[in-house]
């Protein structure tokens, strides 16, 4: 399983109050939007005809491309229940145009058809000339601007950790919150605002810069994220010397269970450390200075962190921020 299709696995996993994790609709919802957006970005790079008709023995015939086929199984995508399971986020200009010319399009009934043809194929044309005007290319412009900063941010974080350490722990942590079940709700998380959640980031931060750990930190990412049945959660990577720590699974429990201790029994931890065997690109345990291939595997790792954002972004409240780091820093300092 790639590090891509894992972590947008974990991200959409929820805790229960009696510690069981359990995968809800949010993974579909998620992986819908990455689909529409990485379809929507080959129709608009591409000219052909995506759906053809012929007549053979008296019957009308359609014929999809394999681009075709694709794009027909996005407009099955339902867009009413990914805003609720992502009501407080910004979706991907080619999302939002994919909703703005598809949403409807389908009848539900599963095949396609040939009367179908004719209609797919304007809507394909309206999205092609939508993306030759100035809108859309702004608007996809202004979304790379802010993924490449913050991908810049962790590439020199990491460029600097790897010069001054010639070994790192590196300790992926989900820091979440258990959600509730209610009978005709389903799951949803708690009722936990995202001022409270900073607050339980700023002392966790804390606890990474003055508690046990700390004379031994390199650095450390994270990342805020939010949804209907999860609520705000975190995502954590951190970097320990090397040379002075070791039992990586061990050290990320104890931060999880200081999270918990934090959110006052709120809230729940995910130790990816637990789970190397699960990632086809393992970037996290021990890693040597010069052992290129590990190192690349946590780039990728990291880079993931930020390249979510194409598909789906979460909007905190004004003047918060959904991303950030701290370090390098000089092991004892």
């Amino acid at each position: 399983m790639s590090n891509q299709v894992t972590t947008l696995r974990d991200w959409s996993l929820i805790w229960l109050e009696d510690g069981r994790r359990c995968i809800t609709r949010q993974l579909n919802c998620g992986q819908d939007v990455k689909r529409v957006v990485e379809t929507v970005a080959k129709v608009l790079r591409s000219k052909e005809i995506l759906f053809k008709t012929h007549q053979h023995g008296g019957r009308t015939y359609v014929h999809a491309t394999k681009l075709g086929h694709a794009f027909f199984q996005c407009i099955k995508v339902d867009v009413a229940e990914i805003a609720k399971h992502y009501p407080h986020h910004r979706f991907s200009p080619l999302y939002t145009v994919f909703k703005r010319y598809c949403q409807g399009l389908w009848d539900g009934r599963t095949e396609l058809r040939a009367d179908m043809a004719e209609g797919l194929n304007k809507v394909v044309q309206k999205i092609r000339q939508f993306g030759k005007g100035i809108a859309l290319p702004k608007r996809l412009s202004n979304l790379h601007r802010c993924e490449r900063a913050n991908a810049k941010k962790a590439r020199d974080l990491l460029a600097g950790i790897r010069k001054s350490y010639s070994k790192i722990v590196a300790i992926r942590l989900d820091l979440e919150y258990f959600s509730e079940y209610g009978p005709g709700q389903g799951f949803h998380a708690q009722a936990i605002t995202v001022e409270q959640a900073q607050e339980h980031r700023d002392r966790f931060l804390t606890y990474l810069r003055k508690g046990p750990f700390a004379e031994h930190l390199a650095g450390y990412i994270w990342k805020m994220e939010s949804a209907f049945e999860k609520g705000c959660h975190f995502h954590f990577a951190i970097f320990l010397d090397g040379q002075k720590v070791h039992k990586d699974i061990t050290i990320a429990d104890l931060m999880g269970e200081q999270w918990k201790a934090i959110t006052e029994g709120k809230g729940m931890y995910f130790n990816c450390n637990k789970k190397k065997e699960a990632y086809a690109e393992c970037g996290i345990g021990m890693l040597n200075r010069g052992d290129d291939v590990m190192w690349s595997y946590l780039e990728k790792a990291i880079r993931y962190m930020t390249k979510i954002d194409h598909y789906i972004r979460f909007q905190a409240p004004e003047k918060s921020r959904t991303f950030g780091s701290g370090g390098p820093y000089r092991s004892g300092q």
